[in-house]
């Protein structure tokens, strides 16, 4: 491993003390997502790709229909 020029010295110390933090065992950290704000973000998503796919649609639809009024 080496060095970065720019990083600071280590600070060693005991844990608990000094403003350093605990490791915890046996315990398992929460998410952080919320899942119901993630799930309404997907079907908003799914919405816009949906009307971006009827415009398409509709666009290749009238393109067809100027084509077949050239012949």
């Amino acid at each position: 491993m080496l060095k970065n020029p720019k990083a600071k010295k280590a600070i060693v110390g005991v844990p608990g003390t000094g403003g350093r933090g605990v490791v915890s065992t046996g315990n398992l950290e929460g998410s952080n997502t919320d899942l119901a704000q993630e799930f309404t973000n997907v079907i908003l998503a799914q919405r816009g790709f949906q009307a971006s796919s009827r415009v398409i649609t509709a666009s290749d639809e009238m393109l067809q229909d100027l084509v077949n009024i050239k012949r």
